[in-house]
């Protein structure tokens, strides 16, 4: 017992030792183990942080040269948008000298429409030259389509300008219309002003369309039709005086007058010319239907003349042909006859006078 209780401590001891041992020596391989993965690690680090770096330097200079082009292509992008922002500036600076200038020229030639028009014999005159204008963009000639009475003659009471209609009817249109009070109302400074000389412009219409009822432009007897015409010179002052009394156009039908701007004259003149057109179209159609009816007699005569000369022509040719036929048939028998008694009787055939002697023979 005491032997076996000596050899377990012996051999625990043993046990112990050698555990001892071990411990040591796997301490001392995982120390170089780990000495070893250490190592290893840090040169893959390494290898690894080459390498990154080696790739971000080739991927930054790659993309600096992006960059670098992209750059360059913004700045000739800029560059050409400077140039054409330089461009246009030059062009705009050029353009508003010229508006500058023709706005110069307008406000210029406003002032001197604006004197012009000062007068009532002017603003006549003006509207003579405005009537002219659409007259010769409608087509009309003078003395064909209207006539145009001097200044005169329209002082005196005469129309200034006639119009032909057809069946012998005219048309008459004033064209004296009050322009400086339309004048007035636009150079009002306010809003009082303005309803004032308004006021004034409206009741100058009233006036001058009742002037033109009265003055005999309407007559029957001479031709006329119902209703005359009182041309505003203007489109932009036409549209004024309907504007500030809408009740203007219904007002002057009813006295027979008819208010025509430039455009309602210009479409006025194109209706009266085309059927002034029209009916002499008519009138020709007439005059041609009867120098048909003449013809047609004519070409009866001459149809009849052709008759009786193709009945005598077939005479002619039925006579032409006894003669050729039957005559010569006739003739040609006791020629014969005579001929072959001669044969019989042995008579040469008589000579042949100088005439037929000299003609060549049909053989030579």
């Amino acid at each position: 017992m005491v032997w076996f209780v000596i050899g377990f401590v012996i051999g625990a001891a043993a046990v112990a030792v050698m555990w001892l041992l071990q411990s040591r020596t796997a301490g001392r391989a995982a120390e170089q183990m780990r000495q070893a993965f250490a190592a290893m690690a840090a040169e893959a680090l390494d290898a690894n942080s080459r390498r990154l770096a080696e790739l971000a330097g080739s991927t930054l200079e790659s993309k600096k040269e992006l960059i670098d082009q992209s750059i360059t292509a913004v700045n000739e992008r800029l560059e050409r948008v400077r140039s054409l922002i330089q461009q246009v500036e030059a062009e705009r600076k050029q353009h508003y000298g010229q508006l500058a200038e023709r706005l110069g020229a307008l406000a210029s030639t406003t002032e001197s429409l604006h004197k012009a028009l000062a007068g009532a014999k002017r603003v006549g005159e003006w509207g003579e030259r405005m009537t002219e204008d659409v007259l010769r963009l409608a087509g009309m000639e003078e003395g064909i389509n209207y006539a145009k009475q001097s200044m005169a003659a329209a002082e005196s009471g005469k129309p200034d300008f006639t119009f032909f209609l057809p069946n012998e009817l005219v048309v008459n249109m004033d064209v004296k219309f009050p322009l400086d009070k339309s004048l007035a109302y636009l150079d009002a400074e306010d809003d009082p002003q303005r309803k004032a000389r308004g006021k004034e412009f409206v009741a100058a219409v009233r006036a001058h369309i009742r002037a033109v009822a009265g003055r005999g432009y309407i007559d029957k007897a001479a031709g006329t039709v119902d209703y005359v015409v009182v041309f505003i010179p203007n489109e932009q002052v036409y549209s004024l005086a309907l504007e500030l009394e809408p009740q203007l156009m219904d007002e002057a039908l009813k006295l027979r007058v008819v208010l025509a701007g430039p455009l309602t004259l210009y479409a006025l003149l194109v209706v009266i010319r085309q059927a002034a057109e029209n009916a002499n179209i008519i009138r020709t159609a007439d005059e041609v239907i009867e120098l048909l009816g003449v013809v047609e007699k004519q070409w009866q005569r001459f149809k009849d003349a052709m008759d009786r000369m193709g009945r005598r022509l077939e005479d002619a040719k039925s006579e032409y042909d006894n003669l050729v036929g039957t005559r010569t048939r006739m003739l040609d028998r006791p020629l014969g006859q005579i001929e072959q008694l001669r044969t019989a009787r042995g008579l040469s055939a008589p000579a042949a006078s100088g005439a037929e002697e000299s003609e060549p023979s049909p053989d030579k």
